[in-house]
């Protein structure tokens, strides 16, 4: 199904050949957007996007590594060249580790707080100027339950990345208000992608299913359209129930 209400508004989502990201980009596309699927595994990407031109819908690949200023700067600038406008960025892009607590290296550490945290810093840093510019523009932070109450599943340098977003989301949401640029974050509880297959008991959740990316999409969507016009500095938690006890 296909609606108009993005019609005009371009958006990029990094992490977007696969899972959340892929999903996210997928209804934000059907929504009338021209969506940019962002992400360092290029070939991936380009079917992805590939995929989403067949169904008749505007979406282009765009290799990009999070963790270097430059690489995000190249994409940002080709964009703005190629489509004149940037409105929504989802900072999908991110990893996961399991490492545990005292096995964690620094190596590791840094690498994970590289990606989902500096990454999402960099790429918001990158693509604001062009919003402030336009006077408009969405900004939606990927975090995570882990980020907000802490998880004994995933190292503590996860938890620690998805609680960082948590407060750039915010401070974002603060610096941007007199910009007219929402910035939100989404908490997701378990849900079931590629990178969790298996890993979680749906029995867990109080409404007894894991989360599917679309459910996580849904939210994006809120959060990148009209209707949230008035919520910026929200986290907004797509978790079934799960921080009830």
């Amino acid at each position: 199904m296909k609606y108009d209400d993005l019609k005009g508004k371009v958006a990029i989502v990094t992490g977007a050949a696969r899972g959340i990201g892929f999903a996210s980009a997928k209804l934000l596309a059907e929504h009338g957007a021209t969506v940019v699927i962002a992400d360092m595994r290029f070939a991936l990407a380009q079917e992805s996007a590939d995929g989403l031109t067949r169904e008749g819908l505007k979406a282009v690949a765009a290799e990009v590594d999070v963790k270097s200023k430059e690489s995000i700067d190249a994409m940002v600038e080709e964009i703005c060249v190629k489509h004149g406008r940037i409105d929504i960025l989802v900072n999908n892009a991110g990893v996961v580790d399991a490492t545990p607590m005292l096995d964690l290296t620094q190596d590791a550490w840094d690498n994970l707080i590289d990606i989902n945290l500096r990454g999402a810093q960099l790429c918001t840093q990158s693509c604001l100027k062009k919003m402030i510019g336009q006077g408009a523009g969405k900004l939606i932070f990927m975090s995570s339950r882990a980020g907000e109450m802490g998880s004994p599943l995933v190292a503590p340098s996860y938890c620690a990345s998805k609680g960082g977003v948590l407060a750039l989301a915010k401070s974002y949401a603060l610096f941007c208000a007199p910009h007219n640029i929402n910035a939100n974050a989404i908490a997701p509880g378990y849900i079931e992608t590629d990178m969790t297959k298996g890993r979680d008991d749906p029995n867990s959740v109080p409404i007894k299913r894991l989360g599917t990316p679309l459910d996580v999409a849904k939210c994006v969507y809120f959060l990148a359209s009209d209707l949230s016009d008035y919520v910026t500095g929200a986290v907004i938690d797509v978790n079934g129930g799960l921080y009830i006890r």
